[in-house]
C-alpha cells in the first residue's frame, strides 16, 4: 500500500546576515530560517494532492522531504511506494549534451535496459515533436523546447508516488493540450500525487485534494476547492 506519513517534521535554512552588507561585522551572523515547522501529514493511496501556497511557504522543502533530498532535522518522514520527483523543466537536464542523450541518460538512471529505453524513445519522439533539434544541444534550446524535452523524460516514469514541482505548466498551448490524456494515463499508473503550481486551473484538473501552506506549517488539508477558498482569503 502506497502511503506517504510526516510526523512533527520541522527543517530550517541557515545563512549570513549582516546590518549594512557586511558579512562578518558583529551584529550579523548565522541566522535560521524555519521552511517547515512541525508538519504531520497522512496521504493514502488515491490522493491527488495540490501544493498551495505563497513563494517561501515551503512547498518545496516539502517535496524535497519527501523524496529524501533532504533529512528532517527532527520529527519522522515515512514513505511506502517507489518515488519519482519532476522539480522544474531544468532539473536534470545536462545542457551540453543533446536532447537524444538527456532522453537516454534519464533512462539509464530509472535502471532501465538499452533495450526498454530505445523502445520507448520511438514513442517519445514521435510525441514531444522536437524533429532534428532532439540532435542538437539542449543549451540552443528555447525554454518551450526544454518543456518538451523534460516532459519525454517524464515518459519514462513508472512510480506509485508522484511528486511534481512546477515544470509542467510550461511550453505552448498545444502542447499542453496534447499532453492532457497523456498526464491523465501516468496518473491512473501513480497512486499517489503532489503537484505544485501557480495555475490552479491546470490543478484542479488533476488533484482530488488540496494542501495548503502557510508560514513554514499546515493551514489547511482536504477537499480540493474547500482548501482553495481559504487560500483565496489568505492572499
Amino acid at each position: 500500500m502506497s502511503e506517504i506519513i510526516l510526523k512533527d517534521v520541522s527543517f530550517s535554512y541557515r545563512y549570513f546576515s549582516s546590518v549594512d552588507g557586511g558579512l562578518f561585522r558583529s551584529n550579523g551572523g548565522l541566522k535560521r530560517k524555519m521552511a517547515l515547522e512541525e508538519v504531520s501529514l497522512h496521504i493514502h493511496k488515491g490522493d491527488r494532492v495540490a501544493l498551495l501556497g505563497i513563494n517561501g511557504a515551503g512547498k518545496s522543502t516539502l517535496l524535497k522531504l519527501i523524496s529524501g533530498v533532504f533529512k528532517p532535522e527532527s520529527g519522522e518522514v515515512k514513505t511506502t511506494g517507489t518515488i519519482y520527483s519532476f522539480f522544474g523543466r531544468n532539473v536534470g537536464v545536462m545542457p551540453q549534451l543533446s536532447g537524444i542523450d538527456n532522453l537516454q541518460v534519464r533512462g539509464l538512471l530509472l535502471n532501465l535496459s538499452e533495450k526498454d529505453i530505445q523502445q520507448k524513445l520511438v514513442q517519445i519522439l514521435d510525441f514531444i515533436e522536437l524533429g532534428d533539434a532532439i540532435n542538437r544541444p539542449v543549451s540552443t534550446y528555447s525554454q518551450g523546447m526544454k518543456a518538451r524535452l523534460t516532459f519525454g523524460m517524464l515518459m519514462f516514469v513508472k512510480a506509485d508516488i508522484l511528486l511534481i514541482d512546477e515544470g509542467l505548466g510550461a511550453g505552448d498551448q498545444f502542447f499542453l493540450e496534447k499532453t492532457r490524456l497523456f498526464i491523465d494515463e501516468l496518473l491512473d499508473q501513480s497512486k499517489i500525487l503532489i503537484f505544485a503550481n501557480h495555475s490552479h486551473q491546470l490543478l484542479g484538473r488533476f488533484c482530488n485534494k488540496a494542501l495548503l501552506m502557510n508560514d513554514a506549517k499546515v493551514e489547511a488539508f482536504g477537499d480540493f476547492n474547500e482548501v482553495l477558498k481559504i487560500y483565496n482569503q489568505l492572499k
